[in-house]
């Protein structure tokens, strides 16, 4: 082998071996670095940034590292909410998926925050009625938003009826 040969062949070496550290540790630290946008969460986790309460509570969210997120949902008493869930309605909120009969929070995780929360009272009973809003063409096709313009494109709606905290209906308005 010439002097040259052997030069390219130890630079060829000491660059795969730099490549897979740097993979090494990418993958290291993927699943505990910070997530730094909603869509970068993996499920539920996407889910529960959808139902803190407030823009400061989510972008705490956003920069805690895997490990860190559960203690910061059971301080907020989300976890404690995620758990009393049964295993089927859980499961459901994670493929997005809400039906009567179903709690409350689970059309929170399935879907996120509600566009729109209305109250009809009686003195006999209280009935929530909350708005959904799904992306169903446009660059977020397939995601629930806040409002129809964050679609840039075509949406549909969503309305579910709560009564004592169940799901007594499900609406899906167009």
């Amino acid at each position: 082998m010439s002097p040259r040969t052997s030069s390219r062949h130890s630079l060829r070496l000491r660059l795969e071996r730099a490549a897979a550290k740097l993979i090494l540790g990418l993958a290291f630290l993927g699943p505990v670095a910070c997530a730094m946008t909603p869509d970068r969460l993996p499920p539920p986790d996407r889910q529960f940034y959808h139902t803190l309460p407030s823009a400061e509570d989510k972008a705490k969210f956003l920069k805690l590292k895997e490990t860190e997120r559960q203690p910061f949902l059971e301080q907020k008493g989300l976890w404690a909410r995620w758990m009393e869930l049964p295993p089927e309605e859980r499961e459901a909120a994670k493929r997005g998926e809400v039906k009567a009969g179903y709690r409350e929070f689970t059309a929170l995780m399935a879907w996120g925050a509600p566009a729109d929360t209305q109250e009809s009272k009686t003195p006999e009973r209280t009935v929530k009625f909350y708005t959904f809003i799904r992306c169903t063409s446009g660059p977020r096709v397939g995601r629930w938003v806040a409002s129809n313009l964050e679609c840039d494109g075509t949406s549909s709606e969503v309305e579910v009826a709560v009564e004592n905290g169940i799901i007594t209906e499900v609406k899906y308005l167009n």
